[in-house]
């Protein structure tokens, strides 16, 4: 996470306490698909392909409660080891210890990310 344009920087300066933990779900995100894009979005560092911001793929939130994966449609990744949570209509996430706990099927979840960019729920 080197070579950020300086609203990212900006970002992870503010939330130098989990520093660490953006950048492990950062690393988890860019091993799945090296060609993915990042950049500020919504107050997250948020990830996209082909330049669609429209229909970003996933982001790293950093609350009080903690940092977290978010999937923009989490809802229609196949998930065999249940590690997304959330009860919206696409948005899932997972806590960054589950998902550094568990990175190959991270990777596979951003995978499929990618394969359902644009899809919708009927």
């Amino acid at each position: 996470m080197t070579g950020h344009p300086t609203e990212v920087e900006t970002w992870l300066t503010e939330h130098h306490d989990r520093r660490a933990q953006i950048r492990a779900l950062a690393e988890l995100v860019h091993a799945a698909d090296g060609e993915l894009e990042e950049a500020m979005r919504w107050r997250r560092l948020t990830f996209t392909a082909g330049g669609d911001w429209h229909h970003w793929l996933c982001a790293v939130a950093a609350t009080e409660k903690g940092v977290q994966l978010m999937f923009h449609k989490g809802a229609l990744l196949d998930d065999p080891a249940r590690l997304l949570r959330g009860e919206s209509r696409y948005l899932r996430q997972v806590g960054h210890d589950r998902a550094v706990e568990h990175p190959r099927e991270i990777a596979e979840l951003v995978r499929q990310a990618v394969a359902h960019q644009t899809d919708m729920l009927d």
